[in-house]
């Protein structure tokens, strides 16, 4: 990838409810598998997730996490929101075997959204720890 790859967009007119992961079972699917590995920790769910789509199915993502999610209204109906704040200019939704151009990434702090460069938003959302500066120097 090249320098110019690492594209955000802010999207300020478009915010997502904070308890998000929840509503469209994220939360639930995530203690169900911990509680089948007989994990008696609860999910602390963490500030960003990211969404996108692999054709009409709805993918979230957070930390090791990564969860196909059913069709709930609210996450069909993010491509043609996304659509229409972008003029059709940026995409979350990639093909069965091909990821999507970009994420979008969700703040749950605040509602706020932006789209992220797919490589770029996925390691965000996975990460374990902010990263305050490079270390190499």
């Amino acid at each position: 990838m090249a320098a110019t790859d690492n594209v955000l967009v802010p999207l300020p007119g478009l915010t997502l409810p904070r308890d998000l992961p929840w509503r469209v079972n994220f939360i639930d699917l995530v203690e169900d598998h911990l509680r089948r590995m007989s994990v008696s920790a609860p999910f602390e769910a963490p500030r960003f997730f990211g969404y996108y789509f692999r054709g009409e199915e709805p993918v979230a993502v957070t930390g090791s996490w990564t969860v196909l999610l059913d069709a709930h209204p609210m996450l069909m109906r993010l491509p043609s929101a996304l659509n229409e704040a972008t003029d059709g200019r940026f995409e979350v939704t990639g093909s069965p075997d091909r990821e999507p151009d970009f994420v979008l990434v969700h703040d749950r702090w605040d509602g706020t959204c932006c789209l992220w460069r797919f490589a770029y938003g996925m390691r965000f959302v996975m990460a374990e720890e902010a990263v305050l500066h490079d270390e190499r120097s």
